[in-house]
C-alpha cells in the first residue's frame, strides 16, 4: 500500500490472533534448512476472517529483493486456481515467480523449471491461499493428481508450507497420513463470538484501534457497546467484513466536507458491500434495528458447505507419495 492512499485504505490492526498467526508462520519460515523436515501449518477460517491479510503481511516482512544475479523471493504466495489441474497450478506458480515463459512446455518441463526457479530464487516458504479448491464441492472429491504433484515439488525443494482456506481443505490432510504428518496443529482464524466475553472484549478493542487510525474522520465511538454490536452483527464478527464496511463508509464520507461517518453512512456501506450476501438479515445500521431482538446469525460456511462425511462416503483416497 502506498503512502498516498487514504488512511482508511491502509488500516491494519495487529490484534492478538493476528500476532499469533504471524509468529506461527515465522516459525515455519525459520525451519527452512534448519530442521530435517520444514514445518508446515494449515491456516483455517471463514471467508473474510483475514487469512489473506495475514499471509500478505508476513510476506511484506520478507520482501522480494532484486540482486544482480536475479530475484530473491523468500515467500512465494499463490492462490490455488478453481478446479486446479497440474497444468494450471504449475503455470500459476511459475507466473508468481516471474517466469516469462510460464505457459511454455509440457507438465514435466514446467515441473523441472519450477523446482529450479524456486531454488534459484531462494524460496523458503510457499503460502497457498484458497487451498479448499483442492476439494471439488460439486463432485465431493479431492483433486488427487494435483495434490500428489504439489507434494512432489515442495519435497524436492524442501520448502516450508502454509496452506490457507476454508474448513473443508483439511480433508486433503486428513485423508493422507504422510502429508498430515508434515503439518502441525491447525491455526484457526475464527469470527469473534459476541456471546463469549473475551471475544467481545477483544472485538471492541479491535474497533477502538481501528478508530484511532481514522483521526481524519468524524465518526461515532465504534467500541461503544451498542455500536460494537451493530458492527459485529453486520460483519459476523469477521475482520474482513468489518474492514469492508469501514472502508466503504470512509469512501462515502470523503465526499463530505467534514469526512463524517454516521449510522446512515455505515448503513449505505453495509448495503453496498455486504448485504447482497445476506438479504434475509436486517441492516443493523438503521434506526429501527433493535439489538435486543436481532435474529441469530448464520456464518457463511454454514450456508454453503460440504460435510467431511460426504467425502469419506464417496470413497475418496489421496495417495501423495513423492
Amino acid at each position: 500500500m502506498t503512502e498516498s492512499m487514504d488512511c482508511s485504505e491502509r488500516l491494519l490492526v495487529q490484534y492478538p490472533l493476528f500476532k499469533t498467526a504471524i509468529t506461527r508462520i515465522q516459525t515455519c519460515f525459520d525451519s527452512h534448512d534448519a530442521t530435517a523436515e520444514p514445518d508446515c501449518c494449515p491456516l483455517i477460517g471463514e471467508s473474510g476472517s483475514g487469512k489473506t491479510t495475514i499471509i500478505s503481511y508476513f510476506a511484506s516482512l520478507h520482501p522480494r529483493v532484486d540482486h544482480r544475479w536475479g530475484a530473491e523471493i523468500p515467500v512465494l504466495i499463490a492462490k490455488v486456481p478453481a478446479r486446479p489441474t497440474v497444468k494450471s497450478f504449475a503455470e500459476t506458480l511459475l507466473y508468481q515467480l516471474g517466469d516469462p515463459l510460464w505457459t511454455r512446455g509440457n507438465t514435466v518441463t514446467k515441473s523441472i523449471r519450477l523446482r529450479e526457479l524456486m531454488k534459484r530464487c531462494h524460496v523458503r516458504l510457499l503460502a497457498l491461499d484458497e487451498f479448499q479448491h483442492f476439494v471439488d464441492v460439486q463432485r465431493a472429491s479431492i483433486v488427487n493428481d494435483v495434490a500428489d504433484w504439489l507434494k512432489e515439488q515442495v519435497e524436492e525443494a524442501r520448502l516450508a508450507i502454509v496452506v490457507a482456506g476454508l474448513q473443508r481443505c483439511l480433508e486433503v490432510l486428513r485423508q493422507n497420513e504422510q502429508l498430515r504428518r508434515r503439518f502441525g496443529a491447525t491455526l484457526r482464524v475464527d469470527a469473534f463470538n459476541w456471546d463469549i466475553k473475551e471475544d467481545r472484549t477483544t472485538y471492541r478493542a479491535f474497533l477502538r484501534a481501528v478508530q484511532e487510525q481514522l483521526l481524519e474522520y468524524e465518526l461515532p465511538c465504534l467500541s461503544d457497546i451498542d455500536m460494537a454490536f451493530r458492527m459485529h452483527y453486520a460483519s459476523y464478527g469477521l475482520v474482513g467484513y468489518t474492514m469492508k464496511i469501514i472502508r466503504g463508509a470512509a469512501r462515502i464520507a470523503r465526499c463530505h466536507p467534514r469526512r463524517q461517518i454516521t449510522l446512515r453512512t455505515l448503513s449505505q456501506a453495509f448495503e453496498e458491500h455486504v448485504w447482497s450476501d445476506r438479504l434475509d438479515d436486517p441492516n443493523p445500521f438503521t434506526e429501527k434495528f433493535d439489538c435486543a431482538k436481532a435474529p441469530p446469525l448464520t456464518l457463511p460456511s454454514a450456508r454453503t458447505s460440504i460435510s467431511p462425511a460426504m467425502l469419506r462416503n464417496r470413497g475418496v483416497r489421496v495417495e501423495l507419495h513423492a
